[in-house]
């Protein structure tokens, strides 16, 4: 091997080629793959309220800041001698070669991972040293030097963020007349379906759910509801225009400039919180709390380190990054979690953004109470990450706490799903919390009565496991994805009605203006539900990549009836922690267990237990663990200061078998809190598997 070469310091031609080399080579790896997904998903940059100033710094600065760093390093290595500046680039280049044929080969084969880094390792080596010594690889990278700029001018020009890079200029166009000064107040929950909040017999249930419940006996109860879409930034859209969004339409009111805030905008006051879509202007609707461009860049970074980390790296060291497919931000915020599928398919399939409880509550609580005010709160509730008890205080993390993917398939068997289901009633319960203190604000403030009260749901999710996706669009899961609730009290309504209509999310903004009178209503695809001849239409829903699906709206009723009746098979009828396959041990003794004499079950962060200060970090009500020797679907009890508090069945995950439930948070005691976990034989017999 002759390297020679080496010796005889670069020129500053072959400085500078070996400098867009290390460009070429970056950008295909690390930019290419990041900002083909970015250019793919505006709705990203939309839910954060980036500008495009934040994205031009964002692609401009990822493609050419690594490589001109990497760069000025050779620069120094090259004043200390040749050799230290040939040995440097030669790493430099064969680093980021390994990273990129970690890629390549993933599409083949995912483990051993040893295996697969090993393997990217010699053949980055290999193209790396031909870089140095064959003229015609060397000669391809000469030829590459320009896919850097190629890469940032597809994204820029050519993708689909390059509206939000170059957006349209947003118009109030005010040519409605509103002849009313009713108030308006709407709240969206995210991802609750109406199976959730019903009973075996077709009605709500009123004693998990009591505020809904409550809601009805003054409402209309269109309970055959259906939405357009399953994916929140085009679902909303279709809520508030009245129209079915166009897949190439974004979330934003320079697109879709008729809606409802436009609408009212002549005579109304608004008071809003909307944090997945921009179709209310920002001259309407200006933004209280915005992060400086700083905090908005930093934030980009916090987060796209997770979507490049499951981009580049193996894909079994990927599955341990934290979720990036069911929120817009805050990805660092979740545990470990296996991801299938392709990070096109997973990426912001679902909203995000940071409120919070407090932030919730502190809306509410605003709500204006005069005339010509309109409300709207987009609750990103009951949405995953079920992490909510009742009150909304913040329960424990756990590496089983999202065991499916937005858009793909559970990856967990059906018991899995069925822990997971137990957490989103919890939730729901949460929801319907929130739905209480709106309804208290303005019965407290003497205008309920008066005002127009609409209280819906995006999409739903889906339960029945198997080959049935959470949460993508399909024929067979729509009774719970693609039904959610509808109520709406009309002002001065007193006495509840159930509608069994087919109505449609598109149907709200039609309806809202029939009620508030208003001339020179812009076309919709939707129709006011006081008509006495709503048309009959079929339940039609697209999904992410724009495939339609159809079904009866009979058909949807009969499969929301089944979803009803399998979720109380695995979890009885009775309050929220009851939930499980054996509600009637709940409150039984729980027999002692001497420490040690139990192995085959081992609780996750046992320490949370071991001195608990109420109001002190998160509440340990999910009490989950593994388990080393019963069978996969075991009934599961667990007991909580000499009580059973929760029922549930073992799973496999992550080649584990697991359990988890959630117990009641009056069974926690402060200081240290025995846990005891037993297996359910026949009559209920309890056989000890572990205790903390």
């Amino acid at each position: 091997m002759n390297l020679d070469w080496a010796r005889t310091p670069p020129t500053r031609k072959q400085f500078l080629l070996g400098g867009g080399h290390l460009a070429a080579i970056w950008a295909i790896t690390f930019v290419q793959p990041l900002l083909d997904v970015l250019g793919k998903n505006p709705d990203f940059f939309i839910a954060r309220s980036n500008t495009p100033g934040d994205i031009l710094i964002l692609a401009i600065g990822f493609t050419f800041g690594p490589p001109l760093a990497l760069l000025a390093i050779e620069w120094l290595a090259k004043l200390i001698g040749s050799k230290i500046y040939y040995a440097v680039h030669f790493l430099f280049f064969w680093g980021i070669s390994t990273f990129l044929f970690i890629q390549v080969l993933s599409n083949f084969f995912e483990k051993p991972t040893i295996l697969l880094v090993l393997m990217a390792f010699i053949i980055g080596g290999l193209l790396t040293y031909w870089v140095f010594t064959v003229t015609f690889v060397k000669n391809l990278m000469d030829i590459l030097i320009i896919a850097p700029v190629v890469i940032l001018l597809l994204f820029i020009f050519a993708s689909k963020s390059t509206e939000a890079i170059f957006p349209k200029e947003e118009s109030v166009d005010i040519g409605a007349r509103v002849n009313s000064t009713t108030p308006v107040v709407m709240v969206i929950f995210d991802e609750l379906g109406t199976s959730t909040l019903m009973t075996k017999d077709e009605s709500l249930d009123g004693q998990r759910f009591p505020n809904f419940k409550e809601l009805s006996k003054e409402a209309a109860w269109y309970k055959n509801q259906s939405t357009t879409s399953y994916f929140t930034p085009t679902a909303v859209p279709g809520i508030l225009t009245g129209n079915r969004p166009d897949p190439e339409q974004l979330a934003t009111a320079a697109d879709q400039p008729d809606n409802i805030f436009s609408l009212l905008s002549g005579s109304y006051k608004f008071h809003v919180e909307e944090p997945i879509t921009q179709i209310c202007a920002a001259t309407l609707c200006p933004e209280t709390e915005t992060l400086n461009q700083k905090g908005r860049l930093k934030s980009l970074y916090e987060d796209l380190k997770y979507v490049e980390g499951r981009l580049v790296l193996p894909p079994r060291i990927a599955a341990t990054l934290p979720d990036v497919g069911t929120n817009f931000g805050d990805f660092g915020e979740g545990g470990d979690k296996e991801k299938k599928g392709s990070i096109e398919d997973q990426f912001v399939k679902g909203r995000g953004g940071a409120e919070t409880p407090a932030f919730y509550t502190s809306f509410i609580k605003q709500i204006p109470t005069g005339d010509s005010n309109f409300t709207m709160l987009h609750l990103k509730q009951p949405h995953q990450p079920w992490k909510y008890d009742l009150d909304g205080v913040e329960y424990n993390s756990s590496p089983i706490e999202q065991l499916s993917d937005a858009t793909n398939l559970w990856y967990t068997d059906e018991n899995g799903v069925a822990s997971a289901q137990q957490r989103q009633i919890v939730q729901t319960g949460y929801a319907d919390n929130l739905l209480g203190q709106v309804m208290d604000r303005l019965k407290q403030a003497g205008t309920w009565d008066k005002t127009m009260v609409v209280v819906m749901a995006d999409h739903g999710v889906d339960f029945q496991g198997g080959d049935i996706p959470q949460r993508m669009a399909g024929t067979e899961s729509m009774g719970e994805v693609a039904n959610p609730p509808l109520f709406i009290k009309y002002p001065g309504q007193k006495k509840g009605k159930v509608e069994a209509i087919h109505s449609m999310t598109l149907d709200v903004v039609p309806t809202i203006a029939e009620e508030l009178n208003i001339d020179g209503m812009y076309e919709t695809d939707g129709v006011p539900l006081q008509s006495d001849s709503v048309p009959v239409r079929e339940v039609t829903v697209k999904d992410v990549k724009n495939n339609e699906f159809t079904l009866p709206i009979e058909d949807v009723i009969k499969q929301r009836t089944a979803a009803i009746a399998e979720r109380d098979r695995r979890f009885g009828t009775g309050p929220f922690y009851t939930l499980g396959p054996v509600p009637a041990l709940i409150g039984k003794p729980a027999p002692p267990i001497v420490s040690g004499s139990a192995t085959e079950a081992t609780l996750d962060r046992p320490e949370m237990w071991e001195d608990y200060v109420p109001g002190k970090g998160l509440i340990p009500i999910f009490v989950n663990g593994t388990l080393d020797g019963p069978d996969p679907g075991t009934t599961i009890a667990v007991g909580v200061n000499g009580k059973i508090q929760g029922t549930t069945k073992s799973f496999d995950f992550e080649d584990q078998q697991r359990f988890g439930t959630l117990v009641d948070p009056k069974s926690l005691v402060p200081g240290r809190n025995e846990i005891t976990v037993y297996s359910v034989g026949p009559g209920n017999k309890l056989s000890p598997l572990g205790s903390n």
